[in-house]
């Protein structure tokens, strides 16, 4: 039977005490056995510890990884005390919406539900719900293989995925060595889930990349290959939409348009000797645009190689203006007439402990990279160049650096961060 993961505003106080009551089970075990395999710190530590999973980001094994670390965990929930667990699924938490009051659904202050976060207000991303209803590429939305030339990330991963964890929800979730030990994870990561399913209803379900890839931690399983979570229906569960979801997605899908690329132009800094300087001056870079050509139906900002961190996390925000316009990013009307994205680095996922690769469960085990060590990110200028009344040239492209914000919400700069600010090149892309 196929069962419902529901929004956890919705769910009544019996069916909060059942979820809870599962986690507890569970919790209970990894107490008397920290290497049980059916205890929360072990299923925790399949995305946590690099000696036992971990995750995978940066490529298409993200969202089907993710969508098996919460279907292999959802049944640990049921089966931990049956029957009152037997109907037991994990609840998504909406973070396209604010709520009604605070900035997490009430649930997450309840006993077994609660951690320290960011309680300080913060604005959410506001580009999830343009990710999912109008990006028809599969790549561009949920990652590319890892073979694939100049494509890595999907969108929805290095926008909001990582804006949320380390500067919306911080805590445990802002690095990912412990962003699984918050209960908070499954339910942001069900919500993940929820749009990957969305996107894929919208469009066709189209075959996955990387079918054959095995699925790293979850090899003892049963179901372990990308192939096997291409569906929630036939793992057995699906989205309870709430109506204002329902009213999100009542837009329609473009259709696809395919692209040539005509030309690659290199993007120079102004009036700086290289990238960090000019970040080190005022926190920003300006970058000089040229005339595309006049075929041109898209125009995109590529930023190449841009290297992942492992001092702390950052966001870099684009914005393309008149050079002679003064740079206000605080300024609402400034951010919506020249905002053209941002790329959200999330530090890379350090390595274990010496302790923790003691224990028994690493023992003979081998580290697996977390992240790749660069990211590309592309910023699509069409509109705002439409828009603009300036000839291109005399437009800039600015870069702001934003480091991840600390407990009180504000922007919180670890040692060497900045000095990781690097990137490759800065390219325009012209596509027909």
């Amino acid at each position: 039977m196929t069962k419902s993961r529901r929004d956890i505003n919705s769910l009544s106080p019996s069916e909060l005490d059942d979820y809870v009551h599962a986690l507890g089970i569970l919790r209970a075990r990894s107490a008397a056995n920290p290497d049980d395999e059916t205890g929360y710190d072990f299923q925790a530590a399949l995305h946590n510890d690099q000696f036992v999973g971990p995750c995978e980001h940066g490529n298409d094994l993200f969202l089907p990884w993710h969508r098996s670390h919460l279907y292999h965990f959802e049944k640990l929930l049921q089966e931990s005390d049956p029957p009152r667990t037997a109907n037991v699924t994990l609840p998504y938490w909406d973070w396209i919406h604010p709520q009604t009051a605070g900035k997490f659904p009430p649930a997450f202050s309840l006993p077994g539900l609660v951690e320290d976060r960011i309680t300080a207000p913060v604005p959410l991303p506001p580009d999830t719900l343009e990710i999912v209803t109008t990006e028809t590429d599969q790549g561009s939305f949920g990652g590319f293989p890892e073979a694939h030339a100049g494509g890595d990330y999907g969108r929805l991963e290095d926008g909001p995925h990582n804006f949320m964890h380390f500067n919306f929800i911080g805590g445990l979730m802002k690095v990912p060595s412990t962003a699984a030990m918050d209960p908070i994870y499954y339910s942001f990561h069900c919500f993940i889930d929820l749009l990957w399913a969305e996107w894929q209803r919208r469009n066709g379900a189209p075959a996955l990349t990387s079918p054959d890839h095995d699925l790293r931690g979850f090899l003892p399983q049963a179901k372990h290959k990308v192939a096997d979570f291409a569906d929630t229906v036939a793992l057995g569960y699906e989205y309870a939409y709430t109506d204002q979801l329902k009213t999100a997605f009542a837009v329609e899908t473009p259709q696809p348009v395919t692209r040539r690329l005509l030309a690659t132009e290199p993007l120079a800094l102004v009036s700086a000797p290289n990238l960090t300087a000019s970040l080190r001056s005022n926190s920003r870079a300006e970058f000089g645009l040229v005339a595309p050509s006049t075929e041109a139906r898209k125009v995109v900002v590529r930023l190449d190689d841009v290297k992942v961190p492992v001092a702390g996390s950052y966001v870099l925000r684009a914005y393309v203006h008149p050079a002679d316009v003064e740079f206000r990013a605080d300024d609402p009307d400034f951010a919506r007439r020249y905002g053209v994205g941002y790329v959200a680095m999330w530090v890379a996922h350090h390595m274990t402990d010496d302790g923790d690769r003691a224990s028994g469960r690493h023992r003979g085990a081998t580290a697996h990279p977390h992240h790749p060590t660069e990211c590309n990110a592309r910023f699509d200028i069409t509109a705002v160049l439409e828009a603009s009344h300036a000839a291109p040239e005399s437009l800039v492209l600015t870069l702001q650096y934003v480091p991840a914000n600390g407990p009180d919400g504000l922007p919180e700069e670890p040692a060497g961060l900045l000095d990781e600010v690097a990137l490759k090149n800065v390219l325009l892309e012209v596509y027909s």
